[in-house]
């Protein structure tokens, strides 16, 4: 299993800052509708390195709109699962470690990944 996982980050890491970006954004999606939207991001601020207000700001700067961010019935932040991929977008302007960040994403979460052509 490590092996594999040293493959997979071997695999991801050799990729454009785009493609690992759509990577994880549809990694983002695919666990929201999976797992429910309010522990994929709980998922993506664990390896982001965020807290709730950190989300909101990388989500906010992504150009997602302020006020679809809340907290669900369960008390997890919550946001629609088409608008999820913005906070990809604005980790990266706000992080400089946001590709290294979203490869950990990647490869910690490589089995929710389904690849689509």
């Amino acid at each position: 299993m490590e092996t594999e996982e040293k493959a997979y980050r071997e695999m991801v890491t050799a990729q454009s800052d785009e493609q690992i970006d759509t990577w994880a954004s549809d990694l983002f999606m695919d666990f929201a509708k999976r797992l429910g939207v309010g522990n994929a991001i709980e998922r993506f601020c664990s390896a982001a390195g965020l807290d709730a207000r950190g989300f909101q700001r990388a989500f906010l700067v992504g150009g997602g709109p302020d006020h679809v961010v809340g907290i669900d019935t369960g008390g997890q932040l919550a946001a629609p699962i088409f608008e999820l991929p913005r906070a990809v977008a604005g980790l990266r302007r706000i992080d400089p470690e946001a590709r290294a960040r979203l490869v950990n994403f990647l490869v910690d979460h490589r089995e929710v990944m389904s690849y689509t052509a």
